[in-house]
């Protein structure tokens, strides 16, 4: 199998590379490669600069418990995926963080007892429940981490490519690697799956948005049957995509060419390492330490941190500036 013919092969929802496309690039008069679609923000950058940026907003996710601290961190994330025109393509992965955020805060109130100012008690025979405030504000802050956390997994996925993210873990392990590509690269293939199916129900005359919840959700149950077997069945075609490619042979049967590093990646990499390093130094020290009981501590005292003002232009400066300045194209 040729070279052309083998990466028209597209079984993990991968779009091709026709040959007619590649043909008429090479037609072009000084044309040395096929054109290439303009990158915006996050995706100008180099794979290993853009994983830095990402994994500085998750430590950041994972380390504050201010909740204006939080925030911020969302907001910078949002623009981030705006700036790269990737904020579409996150929409599943920021609404899945929002149902799960509106569920805790539903829940927590009720399990978080700690808190002085009680806003409402209710005695049961068998437990008391009360609702304070400083457990209403947890709550709020352990929805804004898990939306910034999710938040940061929906930037990795969507501003990497998935030959991106293959090159870059395949040093490390690259069995490991391939299996984290290809599961971040099927979610979203998973997701659109789903919505056609619904599409093709809904032709057929089936209700699927009429009624209360319960009768909505009992309506999309059978789909689950459906999105198994067509996972089971694309599980089938991308192990034949593999295994046409040479995977798993002892002798060398790929080929890639890299993106060149530019001073805009390595500066992007070293702000967004100082980020990160700077965050972790902050929970070790404390800095970032935000007590919601007995008594609330005074959020906006967080926001004067200077460990914190740094920390964070860093990351603005890594994540929106840095790739603003840089060319949305490159040469190869």
């Amino acid at each position: 199998m040729s070279a052309t013919a083998a990466r028209t092969i597209d079984a993990a929802g991968v779009a091709s590379v026709g040959v007619r496309g590649v043909a008429a690039a090479g037609t072009r008069r000084h044309a040395r490669w096929p054109r290439v679609a303009p990158r915006y923000g996050l995706t100008r950058l180099q794979p290993l600069a853009a994983l830095a940026c990402v994994a500085a907003l998750l430590i950041g996710g994972f380390v504050l418990t201010n909740p204006l601290q939080l925030v911020l961190v969302l907001v910078l994330i949002v623009g981030t995926l705006a700036a790269s025109h990737r904020l579409r393509a996150a929409a599943p992965y920021l609404r899945f963080s929002l149902y799960a955020a509106a569920v805790l805060i539903v829940i927590n109130p009720l399990f978080s007892r700690g808190g002085l100012d009680v806003l409402w008690q209710l005695h049961l025979p068998l437990f008391d429940i009360t609702i304070t405030v400083q457990g209403l504000l947890f709550g709020m802050a352990s929805a804004l981490r898990l939306c910034a956390v999710v938040g940061a997994f929906a930037l990795y996925a969507v501003a990497l490519d998935p030959d991106d993210q293959l090159a870059v873990m395949s040093s490390v392990s690259f069995r490991s690697g391939l299996i984290v590509s290809l599961a971040t690269r099927l979610f979203p293939v998973l997701s659109r799956d789903a919505a056609r199916t619904a599409d093709a129900q809904r032709a057929r005359g089936v209700e699927l948005d009429r009624g209360g919840r319960r009768q909505r959700v009992a309506a999309r149950l059978p789909l689950l049957g459906a999105l198994l077997t067509q996972s089971l069945e694309r599980a089938v075609d991308v192990a034949e995509s593999m295994e046409a490619r040479g995977y798993g042979l002892k002798s060398r049967r790929a080929w890639k060419r890299g993106r060149r590093w530019r001073p805009a990646d390595g500066a992007a990499a070293l702000v967004a390492v100082a980020a990160a390093a700077a965050l972790a130094g902050g929970l070790f020290s404390g800095a970032f330490r935000y007590r919601f009981f007995p008594l609330l501590d005074d959020p906006w005292a967080g926001l004067t941190d200077p460990l914190w003002i740094g920390s964070y232009c860093m990351l603005a400066l890594a994540c929106l500036a840095i790739p603003a300045l840089r060319r949305a194209t490159w040469r190869r």
